[in-house]
Formats: C-alpha cells, structure tokens, sequence
C-alpha cells in the first residue's frame, strides 16, 4: 500500500471516532447498544414482580383489618408479655436484645432493628450519629447485647468498637 492510502484509512478512522464521540455527548441514537436498552428488557419482569408485591401488600392489609376482630372475640385469652418487653424505659421496663450485625449493613438498617427491638425510640436519631464522622464506616460485624438503658452514644460506640 502506498502512503495516500494509509493515510486516508487512519482519516478516516479518526472521523468514525469523533463521530461517535459526538453521538455518545448529545445523545444521539445511531443505532448502538446503550444501557437503557438492556435495562429496558427487565421492565416487564418488574411490572410483574411490582404487581405481585402489591398483590402480598393488599392481602395482609386484609389480614391486617382481621386481625383486630379475632382479638375482641377472644377476650378471656391472657395477654402476651410481648408488647411488655418492648415498652420504653421510662415505665420501668427494660428492653433487651441482642443485636446482629453483618457485612454491608447500613446504619439505617442497624436503627430501625434497634427501634423495632424498642431499645431506642427514634431510629433517625441513631441514624444520623452513626453518620457522623466519629462513627461512620466503623460497624463492627457480631452478636452484640443492648438495651434500653443505654444511653445512643453507648449503643453507637459499642457496635463500632470505639473506646468507651
């Protein structure tokens, strides 16, 4: 091959190039693949697993409004000691339990177990201290024991391993 022609080839591989890079910066559609076209093949599957999910939601709502009647049908059972394991300190009771943290939880995750165990009362609270750079990125994974007596502070330095 002669030198013309070398160079009209590596011309024209630069134009394909700038071409291309201009399509991809204003987003023109040429006919390439892109994410959104794969991302477009799941979104039937979704729909489906949204529908179904709405589906689950529905029913235990249902079950949910059922429920409430059951109770008042059977008034001589006794009540359980659930609800009094997790009722707040103030009242004299103490809440227990025993934390279990792993890989990749989220503080978001780790203060809403602690608020569902009724150890705390406003997960936002733990939330935002656990964000806080003293804390954040420090969750240690393990089995730890809190309750309700501690102090969010105490709970936050026990699960990240920060000196007392």
């Amino acid at each position: 091959m002669n030198k013309s022609a070398i160079r009209a080839f590596g011309i024209a591989l630069f134009l394909v190039g700038a071409l291309l890079a201009l399509a991809v910066r204003f987003d023109f559609n040429i006919g390439l693949p892109t994410k959104a076209s794969k991302n477009a093949e799941h979104v039937e599957e979704l729909q489906k697993k949204l529908e179904q999910a709405n589906k689950e939601i529905a029913l235990l709502k249902e079950q949910v409004k059922q429920a409430p009647k059951e109770n008042t049908q059977k008034t001589d059972a006794p009540k359980t000691t659930i609800k009094d394991k997790h009722e707040s300190p103030s009242q004299g009771n103490l809440a227990t339990m025993t934390l279990q943290i792993y890989s990749g939880m989220e503080p978001y995750t780790v203060a809403k177990k602690l608020e569902d165990g009724g150890v705390i009362e406003n997960s936002i609270e733990m939330e935002l201290l656990l964000a806080n750079p003293k804390y954040a990125r420090s969750l240690q994974i393990g089995a730890y024991e809190v309750n309700s007596s501690m102090s969010l502070e105490d709970i936050a330095k026990l699960i990240t391993g920060k000196k007392q």
